[in-house]
């Protein structure tokens, strides 16, 4: 009877992410939500703010930029992370904890600071420290997720977290816009710290695997799982990520990679021409539109497209995508008489949007299955740097395109990379 009491008066065990499937799946829903946040108040709550204030194009474009450029560096982020680990904390909890860490430091430092117009400098700063926080979380994040999710779990939660990066943009760019023009950018940012330290509360109570400690000073030791996996020095990590990389499945679905955000790229780039150029619409229309595909893309992400991977393959469904991308880009090129009719470029902005979000989830789940767990955070950061090639070479060809044959030339060449992309993920043999 007093063992019986004793156990149960003791307080219960933390969760522990590798055990508990519903609590994996919302913490990295929340963590793509987080990561979202500061987008929203970069790329439209700021921009919209000093636009209206008085600020030149070319400082916006460069408080933009700096979100940015600190991503273009994940992999040596992802280097970092699987060199220098508190195993006794997890693999990636401790980085997820100074990702997030971060962000609610550079929120807070905004609004203490209250910069004003003139200060772009001190903006452009505060972009570069919370693009530098969610880079960085990003990759611990992906890492986790390769870590910890089943093979079975993969296509579904990655639905989840390109939805929940889509919402968390969604809810910045709404939150800061009626915070900043009601009252002021402390309020905006002060309210968007309080969600992500919020999130990062959770990060702090859950562990990744049994046994592991919650903080530095707690008590608890590293897996066995981790002990094993972890390489702890670059050399290992450097042949073990030649290996992945170059295996004949990994070979033949980077090209369906470097298709498929070209394919996207280019659209990005012949959305904006269109909308002015064809329909004669001010930027802040397209900006609008874009904005509500992006929301539709991340809702149906969360509902279907995760589903839909996990029942059906997500090989099966980036191909279904890129086909359906191809017939969309032929059909706007044999459409031309009817370019003028706004309805046809709203639906078209719709589905291409949605295609792409559809194509990254199935991608990203793809790219995940060809991760080797001991160099995950950095393969897949490889993986994401891939992505965002084949979109670099396709902003660079829009003016050869354009010399070619202007915007019907655009949609010709995003229909052939689209069939490029479905022709190499048929060839390669990974996952459904």
């Amino acid at each position: 009877m007093p063992d019986a009491i004793i156990a149960f008066a003791a307080p219960p065990r933390p969760l522990a992410l590798s055990e508990h499937r519903t609590l994996r799946i919302a913490v990295l829903f929340l963590l793509y939500v987080a990561q979202g946040l500061p987008f929203g108040l970069i790329d439209y709550g700021l921009p919209a703010w000093l636009a209206q204030n008085g600020a030149s194009a070319a400082a916006i474009g460069g408080v933009l930029a700096m979100i940015i450029l600190p991503w273009t560096f994940k992999l040596a982020y992802g280097f970092i992370m699987d060199r220098y680990a508190f195993l006794a904390m997890g693999r990636r909890r401790p980085w997820i904890i100074v990702g997030q860490s971060g962000l609610v430091a550079a929120f807070v430092a905004m609004a203490l600071m209250n910069p004003g117009v003139e200060q772009i400098g001190l903006i452009a700063a505060l972009a570069f420290a919370m693009g530098l926080a969610s880079a960085f979380q990003d990759v611990a994040v992906d890492g986790l997720a390769v870590d910890i999710l089943p093979a079975e779990e993969i296509e579904r939660v990655n639905g989840y977290m390109f939805g929940g990066q889509a919402i968390g943009m969604a809810a910045g760019a709404a939150i800061s816009g009626y915070l900043i023009a009601y009252h002021g950018l402390p309020a905006a940012a002060l309210t968007l710290a309080a969600i992500i330290a919020a999130i990062l509360v959770l990060v702090l109570v859950v562990r990744e695997r049994p046994d592991e400690r919650l903080l530095p000073w707690t008590k608890g030791t590293a897996s066995q799982r981790n002990l094993d996996l972890h390489l702890g020095a670059f050399g290992p990590i450097i042949r073990n990520l030649f290996t992945a990389m170059f295996t004949r499945q990994t070979l033949i679905f980077v090209p369906a990679l470097i298709a498929v955000t070209a394919a996207w790229g280019i659209f990005l780039g012949l959305a904006p021409l269109f909308a002015t150029n064809i329909l004669g619409w001010e930027k802040a229309g397209y900006s609008s539109l874009a904005g509500q595909a992006n929301l539709f893309a991340g809702v149906v992400c969360v509902v279907f497209i995760g589903a839909a991977a996990s029942r059906w393959g997500a090989r099966r469904l980036f191909i279904v995508g890129s086909l359906l991308s191809f017939v969309g880009a032929a059909a706007m090129v044999a459409l031309q008489d009817h370019w003028a009719t706004p309805a046809l470029f709203i639906g078209a902005v719709f589905l291409f949007t949605t295609l792409a979000f559809l194509r990254g989830v199935t991608g990203g789940s793809l790219a995940m299955r060809l991760c080797t767990p001991a160099v995950a955070a950095t393969q897949f950061a490889v993986f994401m740097a891939i992505f965002n090639l084949g979109r670099t070479a396709a902003s660079a060809s829009l003016g050869w395109l354009d010399s070619l044959g202007g915007i019907p030339a655009m949609f010709a060449a995003m229909a052939i990379c689209s069939l490029i992309a479905a022709g190499f993920a048929l060839a390669a043999k990974v996952g459904r």
